[in-house]
């Protein structure tokens, strides 16, 4: 019995630890958009999960470039 509980704790710990490594290592997309109130603030917008979101987005708003975080100021 102790066996048991024992190997399924183990196992449940390493669910737990690859479940938090892959969201911690997911890709966040940035937006600097070019023109407009968004250009008065030298920050970026960095909550786009996918590239393909972050593009919908700087097309939205008349343009501007993404970038993955991480790879500029």
């Amino acid at each position: 019995m102790f066996r048991w509980i024992t190997m399924l704790t183990v196992l449940w710990m390493s669910a737990a630890i690859i479940c938090f490594t892959d969201s911690a290592n997911a890709a966040t997309y940035c937006a600097s958009y070019v023109g407009g109130p968004e250009r008065a603030h030298a920050r970026s917008v960095c909550h786009f999960a996918t590239l393909h979101d972050c593009r919908a987005s700087v097309r939205a708003r008349g343009g501007g470039h993404c970038y993955k975080k991480g790879q500029m100021s």
